[in-house]
């Protein structure tokens, strides 16, 4: 990192010659403008880390090229210059954005510990708002990542069943068979796409914690023959919850729906000896997948649990797994990924 650039502005050659030898002996490269006209010209050209400028001076005063510095760069650190007989309007530069104003005649130590403490104030508040940015970023990737995982799961899997549907009536057609396959690539390239930006904006924690097993949107394995209990899907969003629902039955298990938490739970209390899986989405409108998980937990603790989201794998989820949930199925998820999953977890 380069030394860090003062401006100083000041009529006064005197004073400006003095301010400029205390910072270079404290290894600060200083630029002196006479001017303020002249030295908002250099910074309409070049930024620099902290202005420390004269408050009366000709043309241009100091809190006029306060505001118009700080209209070129909110983020600059400006120090305004007084004498006692403008220590008010000295004030009153604080107010519009200055970091700190100093008296003259200027005291030597006093000057580095206020350069010092207003550089310090500076970079922390960048640090802040490149923090809140960050947020902001990540917290609006995170929620598109969800609201979109949701109907691409819904795409993926509609394609398979009528896919399904196709071979079962012995359709074969060509065109058809072609646009459906480019939907379906095109669905899997945005959640890879989202995958990418999830992992760009907060990386995952670890990609298959605790042992849990994880689906891929490539996974393939063999068919195995359902299981003969129920399956009980608790899933807010009804396009999700009549797809998968279809898409077990059509491989021969049988589905009991619930589309919040309080309703899946009564569910489960009253007909725990029929159900061998419960399939839940992580985030509810009535509660969060963790909270379910352990009602569930204290009426069987025995019952097997997957979890489904579209968001990312996080400490939430990985607290889950930690209470026993056997594994996680990232959205979006088709047919044939489901169906194998469920099939080796129900064994």
């Amino acid at each position: 990192m380069g030394k860090v650039q003062v401006l100083i502005v000041d009529d006064d050659y005197a004073s400006s010659l003095l301010i400029s030898k205390i910072l270079q002996k404290d290894n600060y490269q200083t630029i002196s403008f006479r001017s303020g006209v002249e030295a908002l010209e250099f910074l309409e050209k070049q930024p620099v880390d902290l202005v420390i400028s004269d408050l009366k001076m000709e043309q241009m005063d100091g809190i006029e090229l306060l505001q118009k510095a700080r209209a070129l760069d909110p983020n600059i650190a400006v120090i305004i210059l007084t004498g006692h007989a403008s220590i008010q309007t000295a004030i009153e530069s604080l107010r519009l954005g200055a970091v700190d104003y100093l008296m003259k005649p200027i005291n030597n130590e006093e000057l580095l510990i206020r350069v010092k403490k207003a550089l310090e104030r500076v970079n922390l508040e960048k640090r802040v708002k490149e923090i809140e940015r960050q947020m902001t970023f990540t917290a609006t990737v995170t929620t598109a990542n969800h609201e979109i995982n949701q109907p691409l799961t819904v795409i993926l899997s509609g394609i398979d069943m009528i896919k399904m549907e196709f071979e079962k009536k012995g359709i074969s057609d060509r065109a058809i068979q072609k646009y459906l396959n480019l939907i379906e690539k095109s669905s899997i390239r945005i959640a890879n796409i989202l995958r990418n930006l999830r992992e760009i904006t907060s990386p995952v924690i670890q990609k298959i914690p605790l042992g849990m097993q994880l689906v891929e949107l490539s996974g393939k394995s063999q068919m195995k023959k359902p299981h003969d209990k129920y399956i009980l899907i608790i899933e807010d969003e009804e396009q999700i919850r009549i797809l998968v629902k279809d898409m077990l039955e059509s491989a021969g298990y049988k589905v009991i729906l619930s589309s919040n938490a309080k309703e899946g739970i009564e569910i489960y209390k009253s007909q725990k000896q029929f159900i061998a899986l419960v399939l839940v989405d992580y985030f509810l409108p009535d509660s969060i997948g963790l909270q379910v998980i352990q009602q569930i937990q204290q009426i069987n603790p025995e019952c097997k649990i997957l979890i489904t989201s579209g968001f990312e794998l996080d400490e939430e989820i990985q607290t889950a797994i930690k209470n026993g949930v056997i594994g996680f199925l990232s959205k979006p998820f088709n047919r044939e990924q489901i169906l194998n999953y469920i099939q080796t977890l129900s064994d």
